[in-house]
């Protein structure tokens, strides 16, 4: 953030120094100013809810996921032996998470951790599965793996979907016609002059905003940091803790 902050104060030094030092006198500056302003509200704004949807659509699928991994550690209690194994294997797929503080570490590196799960899951014994607990629970198992695995390709696919080289060029080619023209604008006051200031610098951030967007960067920059702990806190059984002592202090 502190970045995109630097680069907005440089950004409106310079157009500040531009509005005030080059004037330029063009007679048919309205119908510039029109075309330009139509055209970067229309792509900039397809761009953003286009942006905006993948965004909201990976939030989905990182909250299903956490929850999904979640879920198979609290069903495998049904059989202890096994919730040991589960419960290091899901740490271990979240430590990478944390150490990187990069929720798509395992989008961008092979991950194995829907394999070492289905075979932790598949050392139950015919005893253990004969209950009819554990054989119902153990079929919602399979169906979870299974999902987790499409939740991983969604992800993917949901990743990539980034704005293509000659979209940038039009994004800025028309935010640069979009600046330049509001200076096509006849003025002798302080106050036009300010407007034009404050129109470039939202060209700026809308710019910005959509990098953020392309990006995913817009989740903050720890947010993998406190996604994993989350996890952490049920694996460590610190959200049970927290239960029983507000059940004991509702008592």
């Amino acid at each position: 953030m502190e970045k995109y902050l630097f680069l907005t104060l440089i950004f409106a030094v310079f157009y500040i120094l531009f509005v005030v030092f080059v004037r330029i006198d063009i007679k048919e500056y309205p119908e510039i100013i029109v075309g330009s302003v139509f055209f970067f509200t229309f792509f900039s704004g397809f761009f953003i809810a286009r942006q905006s949807d993948r965004f909201s659509r990976v939030q989905e699928v990182i909250a299903s996921t956490d929850g999904m991994f979640s879920y198979l550690y609290r069903i495998s209690g049904l059989v202890p032996r096994i919730q040991g194994e589960t419960r290091e294997i899901i740490r271990e797929h979240y430590k990478k998470i944390e150490e990187s503080n990069n929720w798509a570490y395992h989008i961008l590196n092979p991950s194995i951790t829907i394999t070492n799960l289905t075979k932790t899951f598949g050392k139950v014994t015919p005893e253990e599965a004969s209950s009819p607990v554990v054989a119902q629970a153990f079929q919602v198992i399979w169906i979870a793996l299974s999902q987790l695995q499409e939740l991983r390709k969604k992800m993917i696919i949901l990743y990539h979907q980034k704005l293509l080289l000659f979209q940038w060029i039009i994004i800025y080619i028309l935010a640069g016609l979009f600046v330049f023209s509001f200076n096509l604008l006849p003025s002798n006051s302080f106050l036009v002059d300010f407007l034009k200031v404050v129109f470039g610098i939202t060209v700026f951030l809308c710019i910005i905003l959509l990098k953020q967007l392309n990006d995913l960067a817009i989740f903050g920059k720890d947010f993998a940091k406190r996604t994993a702990r989350d996890i952490f806190r049920i694996l460590d059984e610190k959200d049970i803790e927290e239960i029983k002592k507000f059940l004991t202090g509702r008592d």
